[in-house]
């Protein structure tokens, strides 16, 4: 099996209206196959995802991990930032920031 340095899901299940795929998720998974192939990612995984666990006031929802962040409300325009940020600096985007699972397991 192929290792890759991070795995980046766009939810983009388009059943209801309220769902990531009616609201840009598709748009937003193809604008970050653009971003990885145009900044030569191939360590990092894409994966085209149903529903994050009923989460649809964010849509669309993309998760990122390890680390477990989640943003919300992502729009095309913002994946090159989340890219140059988070998947190549290291630094989550906090302005997209719906909650990151590593601060959730801590709590439990």
């Amino acid at each position: 099996m192929e290792r890759y340095r991070l795995h980046v899901f766009c939810c983009t299940n388009a059943r209801k209206p309220q769902h990531c795929g009616n609201r840009g998720g598709m748009e937003v998974f193809e604008a970050f196959r653009a971003e990885l192939v145009k900044r030569g990612l191939g360590d990092v995984r894409l994966t085209e995802t149903g529903c994050q666990h009923e989460h649809h006031e964010g849509a669309p929802i993309v998760v990122v991990y390890p680390g477990g962040v989640w943003y919300a409300k992502v729009k095309p325009s913002d994946v090159p930032e989340i890219v140059e940020s988070h998947l190549i600096g290291g630094r989550a985007v906090e302005r997209l920031l719906y909650h990151r699972m590593e601060e959730k397991a801590g709590s439990v």
